[in-house]
């Protein structure tokens, strides 16, 4: 907790990511009975300020759906939907060089079917003001358009960002200004 205080002063929001496929066991962590103690242990640190979830694209639906219930209860500001998935499923490179590479997390278009299916699944079962924050497979304006029309809150994007370079944010809003 030592962390939420330090960083709760200078942020906007604070995240408590239990989802990164990158960090052996930190995914057991998505199950309610080692989650919500966690949850309420950062929220009774952060002062405030805004605190969010980050789940990964491969929960259940229930297990999404068990984390946005647990979520409300502690008051927590919402769910950041979704990070890296461990899947294998989709990719085009040689499934032998995959396997060289190692574990780890996998982003950008691979997970972009998912993270909108949780998405919608959340929004469907949340009421604003509960905040979701939209990331994974977001690369173009029309990935935004479609994530903020299925009740995103706010797009995140890092893998489009990697590939596309810093001008990569001016074009998603340049592209959604062109379609509003």
């Amino acid at each position: 907790m030592t962390s939420t205080r330090i960083l709760a002063p200078l942020a906007d929001y604070l995240v408590v990511n239990v989802s990164s496929p990158n960090t052996p066991g930190l995914r057991g962590l998505q199950e309610i009975d080692l989650l919500e103690p966690l949850v309420r242990a950062v929220f009774r640190e952060c002062s405030g300020v805004p605190l969010f979830v980050k789940i990964a694209p491969d929960v259940t639906n229930d297990q999404a759906l068990r984390i946005a219930e647990m979520c409300q209860r502690i008051g927590v500001a919402g769910i950041v939907a979704t990070n890296t998935t461990v899947s294998r499923a989709g990719l085009v490179t040689d499934p032998a060089r995959v396997e060289a590479m190692g574990d780890g997390g996998v982003s950008g278009p691979p997970v972009a079917h998912r993270s909108l299916e949780i998405l919608r699944l959340l929004r469907a079962r949340l009421p604003r003001p509960f905040a979701l924050i939209s990331v994974g497979g977001v690369e173009t304006a029309v990935h935004v358009r479609e994530r903020l029309d299925a009740g995103a809150d706010l797009v995140q994007g890092y893998t489009g960002f990697v590939y596309a370079g810093p001008g990569w944010a001016r074009r998603i809003t340049r592209g959604l200004n062109d379609s509003v």
